[in-house]
């Protein structure tokens, strides 16, 4: 009894000793934070230091950074777990996270922060856009500031910057401040056009001047005359069509390059156009004298934006009658010479048109320049073979019927 009583007290004495050393084994060795800092500065070396009652172990840190997620190894340094962090991600603002690894298991985590360096020189990048505005006060250009430090990082949270605007003899200077790492202001523009100059300042630091460009806002209504040679209808001279300044409702002058149609109309209801562009607000264009009696309407119009005034344009005819031959078996039709209101010939290129008809029938019309005042058709017989013909002649808006010509008695 004795000995059975010694082998159970024996039993109980190893299962304690084996709970036991479970219960040593299974404690987690701790990792304490040094030094509890919560920010430092861009560009400055970061370690994290552990202490740990414990100099055997080989944990790891997890970091999570806006550059990416990495894992570092430790060095001991006194009995102390020391991490460094790597260089790139000690020069980028933000908040860091780590996680302090043993054995596939956290033993213990935080943040911290990196903060701008304003040690560093500041360097300020400008936007400003669009480069280009209508005058008014109704268009506006924004420039955006964004301020960094030496390692391209943005300043913090209400850094003070300052905007400069110039146009004309006015200098406008506005304290600004940072917000979301920019800052920003719309610049409306006058009522006068011309060129803008922007550009920022910050910690002293100034920029380069940007440019925007106050363009004149759309035209309004303008005034259109013309001038000429003379009034004849020739068919050779030139009308020149011109606009008064066009300006907008600020009283700048439109942009050059504005296009001005100068629609005409004739006593006909035809409509014929011509285009000029502006140069120094001015339009002006030309057109052909008509080579017969005519009346023009003329207005100009700057397409869905301004219109002129309606002018009227008579043109005189240059002849009241012209003569006509016919020679070689009437086979030969002169027209001509043709004298304008000087008695002078008129101007090579004039056109002679010649209907054809057999028996009130149009058989073909012929057309031909005038060279030195005359205008010569042959009617060979090769093609018109009928027994008689009969000949409308017109031109410089004067038609002229000839009698019906025989051609039987020539053969």
């Amino acid at each position: 009894m004795k000995k059975a009583i010694n082998i159970l007290f024996l039993l109980c004495a190893l299962l304690l000793l084996a709970f036991g050393t479970t219960l040593v084994s299974n404690k987690k060795v701790s990792f304490e934070l040094v030094s509890n800092i919560k920010t430092f500065t861009a560009g400055n070396s970061i370690e994290l230091e552990f202490h740990s009652k414990s100099e055997k172990e080989k944990p790891q840190l997890f970091i999570i950074h806006s550059y990416g997620k990495t894992l570092l190894d430790v060095t001991i340094e006194k009995g102390n777990y020391i991490f460094k962090i790597p260089e790139n991600y000690c020069k980028k603002t933000g908040d860091v996270s780590w996680f302090l690894i043993n054995k596939n298991e956290t033993r213990n985590s935080g943040t911290f922060e990196i903060l701008p360096n304003d040690a560093t020189k500041t360097v300020v990048e400008n936007y400003l856009g669009p480069r280009t505005i209508l005058a008014g006060g109704k268009e506006f250009t924004m420039m955006v500031t964004v301020p960094t430090d030496g390692f391209d990082n943005p300043k913090q949270e209400n850094t003070n910057v300052i905007l400069k605007h110039q146009f004309l003899q006015n200098v406008t200077n506005l304290n600004l401040k940072t917000k979301d790492f920019i800052a920003w202001y719309d610049i409306y523009s006058p009522t006068k056009s011309g060129k803008m100059l922007v550009s920022t300042e910050c910690d002293k630091i100034a920029t380069k001047e940007i440019e925007t460009e106050i363009y004149p806002n759309i035209a309004t209504n303008f005034t259109i005359d013309y001038k000429r040679n003379h009034e004849f209808a020739d068919g050779n001279q030139i009308t020149h069509f011109t606009t008064s300044s066009i300006k907008d409702q600020y009283g700048n002058v439109v942009s050059d390059g504005t296009l001005v149609s100068f629609l005409i109309k004739t006593k006909n209801n035809l409509i014929l156009k011509t285009f000029g562009a502006t140069i120094n607000g001015i339009a002006s264009a030309q057109l052909l004298h008509p080579d017969h009696q005519e009346t023009y309407s003329v207005k100009g119009f700057v397409t869905g934006i301004a219109e002129s005034n309606s002018i009227t344009i008579n043109y005189k005819p240059i002849i009241s009658t012209f003569n006509y031959s016919f020679s070689n078996k009437n086979r030969t039709l002169t027209v001509g010479p043709i004298k304008s209101f000087m008695n002078q010939l008129v101007p090579d290129g004039i056109k002679v048109i010649v209907k054809v008809f057999h028996k009130d029938n149009l058989v073909t019309t012929l057309q031909e320049d005038t060279s030195k005042g005359i205008a010569t058709f042959e009617l060979s017989e090769d093609f018109y073979k009928e027994k008689n013909y009969r000949f409308e002649i017109t031109t410089l808006g004067i038609t002229k019927q000839t009698e019906t010509l025989n051609y039987e008695l020539h053969k």
